[in-house]
């Protein structure tokens, strides 16, 4: 049997609009696109580079020097559990692999990734994000799309009342709330968690600084909507912790290190009772298209990345070679 032999290319990933949350703005977001072969086969795997997390170029580069991958695709979660024992600092360089294995062996064997978990393909709308922005602005954001199914504002606490009236005088269409840890105030978080209550909103995520626990436990006491874990939770192993302090978890593919490890999260949590989001770091339509595949475990799906970029090569049909060619 052919060996699988990995090639990468660096790429820049830029947003239609400048992307503000409580913490941060950003113009865009640095990556690598991975590509496996074996034999004829040929996938693409994608890893991002978050400023506010510590993974780099560098970081994947060392990662896959002298990597020796498997000879096959019959075992991705060993492989990818091995090498996270190897490199405990590298979630997200190896979600970008896990992915492109999982793509080969749908190249190499026909079977989706929803059927090799023998998963519904269950089509779930996706919610389209709304970064922190002026009145203006967010105008034009909404009016670029405005056919979504639902929406999701990014809010802080000195903002959200601004925000959800702008929201409300353009559109009646559903939407959620994320905080980004953005609040400080319990009191005033927990008016408007009523208040997001009677608006129909489904779920208020992070609002408090993800070390503060005890402030989201305080919250979930009393809320009437769910409170939804996402700086405070990163994988599997966190959902012990997190399940004393929220309702539900936003499960991101990068972050947890791939699709073997998300869909254990995910069935992990269903178990715990715990509501679940999957949800994407902005990453381009490889990141999305694979995470799209296990998006039945979820209640409720924010994989709207590509949408918000101008240059997502893999938004439409193009051969390897072609893909190869623009990414030089």
């Amino acid at each position: 049997m052919d060996s699988i032999k990995l090639a990468y290319f660096p790429y820049r990933l830029n947003f239609k609009y400048p992307f503000r949350i409580a913490h941060t703005e950003r113009t865009g977001t640095d990556n690598v696109y991975i590509l496996l072969s074996q034999g004829e086969n040929k996938a693409w795997g994608e890893t991002v580079f978050v400023p506010y997390y510590s993974e780099t170029l560098a970081t994947f580069q060392q990662l896959t020097q002298g990597l020796l991958l498997p000879n096959n695709t019959d075992d991705i979660a060993t492989f990818i559990v091995g090498l996270k024992s190897r490199f405990p600092d590298s979630y997200f360089c190896i979600g970008g692999l896990d992915i492109a294995l999982h793509n080969l062996r749908t190249s190499v064997t026909g079977q989706t990734i929803a059927q090799q978990y023998g998963l519904s393909r269950e089509v779930k709308e996706t919610s389209y994000t709304l970064g922190i922005a002026s009145d203006e602005e967010m105008e034009q954001k909404f009016n670029d799309r405005p056919d979504m199914h639902y929406y999701k504002l990014k809010v802080n606490q000195e903002e959200i009342g601004r925000i959800v009236n702008t929201f409300e005088r353009l559109t009646s269409k559903p939407f959620t709330i994320d905080a980004n840890q953005g609040f400080t105030d319990r009191k005033l978080a927990l008016e408007w968690s009523y208040k997001l209550a009677d608006l129909g909103v489904e779920y208020l995520e992070q609002p408090f600084h993800k070390e503060d626990v005890e402030s989201h436990l305080w919250l979930k006491k009393q809320s009437p909507i769910p409170i939804i874990a996402d700086e405070s939770f990163q994988n599997y192993a966190d959902l012990e912790k997190v399940v004393k302090y929220f309702d539900g978890i936003n499960l991101k593919v990068m972050k947890c290190g791939g699709i073997s490890e998300g869909v254990a999260a995910l069935q992990r949590a269903k178990e715990m009772e715990l509501k679940s989001i999957i949800g994407c770091m902005s990453e381009s339509s490889v990141v999305s298209n694979a995470a799209k595949q296990i998006s039945s475990l979820a209640d409720w799906v924010d994989l709207d990345g590509p949408l918000l970029l101008t240059n997502d090569l893999f938004a439409e049909d193009r051969s390897v070679e072609e893909l190869m060619e623009r990414l030089k």
